[in-house]
């Protein structure tokens, strides 16, 4: 007995403490999923990217919100001129233009609620247009989820999958020693025990970062981006839009939590976190690498943050999330818990479902040049 109701942009301005509720009510993540970070995002890159908002309200008989399908479409032409209408997960543009990377995706639905909320969303979808839907790094239980609802083969729907990626979630309740001593020797060495020998060489502080001077901070982050990778962290949208969530985010009970390394009054290391309901998140990191050979001040600083995350009394999980360093995978020495998300298309297009299948049958230089060719 739920109905579905399209919110308008208007709508989804004014829904921040209804969402918060419902949020709170689910086992969606709480900071990604909050309308903190998605309507900062709508904000950001909505009239940028040309896109129209596709949010789904799903209310039970008393009219209280239940789930939350957030949604946007956009119409685009391919270089070989085929249209598609092509629906995203809100806070993802996949293959359209690059925006701040938003995990954990998925439909919102109180506990007790999940089949039903799917239930009711996959049909509303159904009745708009669109050719494909792409969803950006869903979790394998948000996965699920939506193969329940009705995306399936069986349905006349074709689902491709396009990417896996893993993140590390690390359990910070018990003992921080505990979790010392089951990392690795090269990890716990790079991720505590070199405090000691640059305590010997100096004076060695972290400390917390006054959100009210964010500005600053995000330049000192840009600027070790830009010397390590040579381009910024946050280009003018990201900024943007990190600044707005900054000024949101205790509409989603959350609460900066970014920090600095300093080595003899010198800033050489920041780290942005967010605090959200119990599990601090590791977004963007900056240190200078040409700091010491003999030090790595990025586990050196992740090492100071996730022995604050276990000292403080209401957090419970230090969340990595996905993604790759320079050289290797090393979140991965961090002891966690392994998180995988996938990132797939829903296509239900005759047309579009054709052409993916010669892309496929293809041999892999074939498929390049047709993937440059046709423009999918």
């Amino acid at each position: 007995m739920l109905s579905v109701q399209p919110v308008s942009e208007a709508g989804f301005a004014a829904m921040a403490e209804e969402w918060r509720m419902c949020l709170e009510a689910s086992d969606a993540n709480p900071l990604f999923m909050s309308w903190p970070w998605l309507y900062s995002w709508w904000e950001t890159w909505s009239q940028v990217l040309g896109m129209e908002l596709v949010l789904l309200g799903v209310v039970d008989q008393q009219g209280k919100l239940v789930g939350i399908g957030p949604f946007c479409r956009r119409v685009l032409v391919t270089p070989a001129g085929i249209r598609v209408a092509r629906l995203y997960m809100l806070g993802n543009a996949w293959r359209l233009a690059p925006t701040v990377r938003t995990e954990y995706c998925g439909i919102i639905a109180r506990r007790g609620y999940e089949s039903d909320v799917t239930a009711a969303i996959i049909p509303a979808l159904e009745e708009l247009g669109w050719d494909e839907l792409v969803c950006s790094d869903v979790p394998d239980d948000r996965l699920e989820n939506l193969r329940a609802g009705g995306f399936d083969e069986r349905r006349g729907y074709r689902t491709i999958h396009r990417t896996d990626d893993t993140g590390i979630r690390i359990n910070t309740v018990g003992r921080f020693g505990d979790w010392l001593d089951g990392l690795g020797k090269h990890t716990r060495l790079k991720a505590f025990n070199r405090r000691a020998y640059l305590k010997k060489q100096g004076e060695l502080v972290f400390l917390g970062y006054d959100e009210g001077r964010d500005e600053d901070f995000f330049e000192r982050l840009n600027g070790f981006h830009r010397n390590r990778w040579g381009k910024p962290a946050f280009d003018r949208e990201a900024l943007r839009f990190h600044r707005l969530l900054l000024q949101r985010l205790h509409l989603c009970d959350g609460e900066p939590a970014m920090s600095l390394v300093l080595f003899n009054g010198r800033c050489v290391s920041v780290l942005y976190d967010l605090l959200v309901r119990g599990c601090r998140y590791n977004l963007q990191a900056g240190y200078d690498e040409e700091f010491s050979t003999k030090v790595s001040l990025g586990y050196l600083h992740l090492g100071f943050a996730i022995e604050a995350a276990f000292s403080h009394r209401t957090t419970n999980a230090y969340d990595l999330l996905a993604g790759t360093g320079k050289k290797q995978f090393y979140k991965s020495h961090f002891h966690g818990e392994a998180v995988h998300f996938s990132t797939f298309q829903v296509v239900r297009s005759p047309l579009l479902k054709a052409l993916y299948g010669i892309q496929a049958a293809s041999p892999p230089f074939v498929a390049r040049a047709f993937t440059r060719r046709v423009g999918l």
